[in-house]
């Protein structure tokens, strides 16, 4: 499980939680517990808090031991985690995992189960797990469960295993920024409670300090980018637009009696390299592309002068317009021929 700095844990052979601080190692975080002291942890001793919403029938005998969901929206970095597996990138990897567990390791042949769904990637799952009743569906649990977590789904008693005959499972990945989409899974495992009653059923993981069983329930899940980072996608993004912007813009306004001059504003037709520019640094040289090539239009008598700024989320509009409105009042402008441009220009008037 990969952990982040700021990540609410707690501890699984412990009372109380925390808050990862920093890492002192690949294997050690140090938390900072609810007294204020700062504590070194192995990380396969911890837990992170998440809120999931978890259904269970209790006419089934399934107890519900999840916690309250909570309201808590996680931070989703679009860059590596701190710690990665294997130096892989944390978008190759989407691997959800079903999980049973004995309570008793010392007689897991007559012990019940802990249930477990988790969550080995970097995706965020919305996730169902049913039951076969006949030629219908029992629901056994439900919920939204965040990336690199595992959820308690509950106790499966021993003596109702023969009860489940094969587990549903459908799954749909998503996360907050760039990523490639992911094949939903719909899976159906059966389950064959008679593998339950044989010790070496049980066996270490990489999840539990306990033995338990471990299902991957995603091997089926394919459209996944290998290699491709979040800088590829950002690159593929803006190389996209560039190439849109030239053709959606490139128009030729010779045919009648106004003269119309185009300057693109779009900052990757004013510079090179754009991708260690910060916004500030970006809007300087755009209003400076305007300021010059407006003044230009003054002084040689341009009729009319459309500036293609893109939609975006308006600042470049609105620089511009505040500068017409201050140095320029005498000057017209309008929104641009939404047929041409869409809503991503405006049109000054000259004369």
């Amino acid at each position: 499980m990969n952990f982040r700095k700021g990540d609410k844990v707690k501890f699984l052979n412990d009372v109380g939680q925390g808050e990862i601080i920093r890492f002192q190692d690949k294997n050690i975080a140090i938390v900072l517990n609810e007294d204020g002291f700062e504590i070194p942890v192995l990380m396969s001793e911890l837990l992170k808090i998440e809120g999931e919403y978890t259904f269970h029938d209790k006419s089934e005998g399934v107890e519900d031991t999840t916690e309250p969901a909570g309201n808590k929206e996680s931070a989703i970095q679009d860059t590596e985690d701190d710690l990665e597996e294997d130096g892989l990138n944390a978008d190759q990897k989407a691997h959800v995992f079903f999980a049973l567990v004995p309570e008793n390791q010392k007689d897991m042949l007559n012990s019940d189960l802990k249930a477990y769904l988790i969550n080995d990637s970097n995706f965020r799952v919305l996730y169902t797990i049913s039951r076969s009743e006949g030629d219908f569906q029992s629901l056994f649990a439900y919920g939204n469960l965040e990336d690199n977590t595992k959820v308690d789904l509950g106790t499966l008693k021993r003596e109702q295993l023969n009860d489940f005959e094969d587990f549903s499972f459908q799954l749909l990945f998503f996360r907050k920024g760039n990523y490639y989409l992911l094949n939903p899974v719909n899976k159906i495992w059966n389950v064959k409670p008679s593998r339950f009653f044989k010790e070496n059923t049980f066996t270490e993981n990489d999840f539990f300090h306990e033995n338990a069983f471990v299902y991957e329930v995603t091997e089926t899940v394919v459209n996944l980018a290998d290699h491709i980072s979040d800088d590829d996608i950002d690159k593929a993004k803006k190389e996209k637009e560039r190439k849109e912007s030239k053709k959606q813009f490139k128009s030729s306004k010779t045919g009648n009696n106004d003269s119309i001059e185009e300057i693109d504003l779009h900052i990757q037709e004013l510079v090179d390299d754009a991708e260690n520019l910060s916004n500030a640094e970006i809007l300087d040289i755009q209003m400076s592309r305007f300021t010059t090539a407006l003044e230009g239009g003054i002084i040689s008598g341009t009729r009319k002068m459309v500036f293609i700024h893109g939609i975006g989320a308006g600042r470049l509009k609105h620089e511009i317009q505040k500068t017409l409105n201050r140095k320029y009042p005498k000057l017209r402008y309008q929104d641009a021929s939404f047929k041409e441009y869409g809503y991503g220009a405006t049109m000054v008037m000259i004369k």
